[in-house]
């Protein structure tokens, strides 16, 4: 009996991870799809977000803060996620993860990234795990050329050439 026991509660702290990744996921969705509605589910009502050098707040105005950003500099924008590790206590969670945001600086033929960190707290109210508080921090950032010259498919050797 003791042994089902375990292996339910392991399988219960799997299917949280899951569900904690699956919101991190949504983060970066939201905020690439321009999708402020998204964005919001991701956060409790009073989760804040404290960006290095950039914002430090409520999570929900962070999302605002993000999209008006994106909407008056950028034309795209791409997040990625690596990394993930999540510790789970009950309702209570951490999670740590690497993030890479890329962006097409509007106007422009130059590329803006920005490497960091997000250390977040979680807490699964009525049975939803949403972010309590999340701290970025940054490790790089750096504007490159788009370069569209450099790839020149006829050249290629996929292309036969």
């Amino acid at each position: 009996m003791r042994v089902a026991e375990n292996q339910a509660a392991d399988v219960r702290i799997l299917l949280d991870k899951q569900a904690i990744t699956e919101m991190l996921h949504r983060y970066c969705y939201a905020m690439d799809a321009n999708d402020r509605q998204l964005g919001y589910e991701v956060w409790h009502a009073d989760g804040t977000a404290h960006y290095e050098g950039m914002f430090d707040g409520l999570g929900r105005d962070f999302v605002d803060f993000g999209q008006s950003g994106h909407e008056a500099a950028f034309g795209r924008t791409s997040h990625q996620l690596t990394n993930i590790l999540i510790d789970v206590a009950g309702d209570q969670a951490t999670s740590r993860s690497c993030v890479t945001a890329a962006a097409l600086i509007a106007n422009s033929e130059s590329i803006y990234v920005i490497r960091g960190r997000y250390h977040d707290q979680w807490s699964r109210r009525d049975g939803v795990w949403r972010i309590d508080s999340r701290r970025f921090t940054t490790d790089t950032w750096q504007v490159l050329p788009t370069n569209h010259e450099l790839l020149q498919i006829q050249d290629s050797p996929a292309a036969g050439g």
